[in-house]
């Protein structure tokens, strides 16, 4: 019920914001802003749920005498897209930017317990008019959506480039200098969730095991927060930090629970489990064909989902995931077996190139240029434990003397 209410209110969140967003500004000049005008990054910590794991960011201008506080958001989507679930597993999910109330935008992370702080930028008048300029022309209806990309071309990523294109000078972002793969980028936002993590890890090939450099790290919102407080801007002779002060709205309250069974203690015991069944099936002779139609279909199931991602999806390094070795469509064959008594005859084959394969890929692991996560180890031990009893099944059948076959 918790999480029913949560995603009710997420959902009209979004509502909400998607149509003041389409409203604000749309059809009016851009405002005069006033000397003391302020334009700054807001940034937000993330919340539980696998859409908050990362956080958020969005741009704010305040300008008081102008009577004007609003946040300008390019973290909304439209629930109602046609096929929204497949679009999304395509790579080709449609973000907007939307405007709404600081207060409003703000109600959301202060009620779930998220630290929320704002960098005032260091600006000039005319680098205020033009990115002030910019947003408006942006949550015009025409122009307000853009192709998302959840490393490339997300909320945190769109204030990056504005700043860049907006601001007079050449900005130097400063966070730090330390080696950093787009994948341990994704952990340090995923220690709590080690779920996600798995599941991350799972879909996401050895692309994402090459080094970030500090401009392609600002997809994360807190990072693009540090940089952005850090960062100096060079006009000419003159080099001054792009902010100006840091304020800090809320502090987290936010308390993260620990998954009661962790992927690696899971798949460890289900690995005994399966070693149990697998030794007590060798004892009495038996083949357990329904146990291994479940058990190598879940393999297959997720197989295709891996394969479909490898294929046809646009995100970013779903491509050459070696996961695909051992998590693999062709694992649906004793679904096969199971109901075509014919195709029997094949089945120790089968098992043998399954087990020759399972133990090649965890010899040649550690070896391969993609970083694999450690809770697969147990998992695919477990398959080559099933595949490997029938191995062995079919070694004592060939030894039996032709009556006892």
């Amino acid at each position: 019920m918790k999480k029913l209410t949560k995603a009710l209110s997420t959902l009209i969140t979004a509502t909400l914001l998607l149509s003041f967003g389409s409203m604000a500004y749309a059809n009016e000049p851009i405002p005069i802003m006033s000397d003391s005008a302020q334009i700054s990054i807001i940034t937000c910590s993330p919340g539980t749920e696998i859409y908050e794991l990362f956080g958020h960011s969005a741009i704010r201008i305040y300008d008081k005498e102008q009577g004007i506080d609003e946040v300008f958001n390019y973290g909304l989507f439209d629930f109602n897209q046609d096929d929204f679930i497949y679009r999304f597993v395509r790579g080709k999910t449609d973000y907007m930017v939307g405007s709404c109330s600081t207060n409003f935008f703000l109600w959301e992370y202060l009620d779930r317990g998220s630290a929320v702080s704002e960098d005032v930028l260091n600006l000039s008048r005319t680098d205020k008019l033009k990115i002030a300029a910019y947003l408006l022309e942006n949550t015009l209806p025409e122009n307000r959506t853009y192709r998302y990309n959840f490393i490339f071309n997300n909320c945190a990523t769109k204030l990056r480039d504005i700043l860049v294109q907006n601001i007079d000078g050449k900005i130097n972002f400063i966070y730090d200098s330390e080696y950093m793969t787009f994948r341990d980028a994704i952990k340090m936002y995923t220690q709590t969730s080690p779920w996600s993590q798995f599941g991350f890890d799972l879909c996401l090939g050895k692309g994402m095991d090459r080094e970030a450099t500090t401009y392609e790290k600002m997809f994360l919102p807190e990072i693009l927060g540090k940089a952005v407080a850090n960062a100096t801007v060079t006009r000419g002779d003159t080099i001054s930090p792009l902010t100006i002060k840091k304020n800090q709205i809320s502090e987290q309250t936010l308390v993260n629970p620990a998954p009661l069974v962790s992927p690696m203690t899971a798949f460890i015991l289900l690995c005994i489990a399966v070693a149990v069944i697998s030794v007590w099936s060798v004892q009495k002779k038996r083949f357990i064909r329904w146990f291994d139609a479940i058990f190598f279909g879940v393999n297959a199931l997720f197989g295709c989902v891996i394969l479909f991602l490898i294929l046809f999806s646009k995100h970013p390094f779903t491509g050459a995931n070696y996961n695909i070795i051992w998590l693999n469509p062709l694992m649906c064959l004793p679904i096969v077996f199971l109901f075509a008594k014919k195709l029997l005859f094949h089945e120790p084959f089968y098992y043998m190139l399954v087990s020759i394969v399972l133990t090649l890929f965890l010899i040649a692991s550690f070896a391969i240029e993609q970083e694999f996560n450690p809770a697969i180890y147990p998992l695919v031990t477990a398959y080559l434990i099933r595949a490997a009893s029938y191995v062995i099944r079919w070694g004592y059948k060939l030894d039996a003397p032709e009556s006892q076959r």
